[in-house]
């Protein structure tokens, strides 16, 4: 026998190629969604999400200059949807500390997202 007829052995990328391309893809698209979702993160709230804090903010003084320095600090004219709910809690303990009826002000959806 010679050793020429003996076949050499498969190389690395050869043989795993299948689970290599998968961890790729799969890779990718972690990457994809996580793009996305800090893209998401960064638009603006819309209505009734808007509605309710320009309503908190003008039931409240506090809550009014929590929203000012929220905007003041991040650069922004509107509220970031990542920054939605921190925001929205603490001007909701702020209106009720103050004694606002914020129960009666919107949906019980919101509400209830908020507290």
């Amino acid at each position: 026998m010679t050793t020429d007829s003996i076949d050499p052995p498969p190389s690395f990328a050869r043989r795993y190629r299948l689970p290599i391309a998968i961890g790729v893809l799969v890779v990718a698209f972690l990457m994809g969604l996580r793009l996305w979702r800090d893209h998401e993160g960064k638009q603006p709230i819309v209505d009734p999400y808007k509605f309710f804090i320009e309503q908190l903010a003008a039931a409240s003084p506090e809550a009014r200059s929590e929203l000012q320095r929220y905007l003041a600090a991040s650069g922004r004219d509107s509220v970031a949807s990542q920054d939605f709910l921190p925001l929205c809690t603490t001007m909701l303990r702020q209106a009720r500390a103050q004694g606002v009826q914020v129960e009666r002000m919107s949906s019980g959806r919101i509400f209830a997202l908020c507290k």
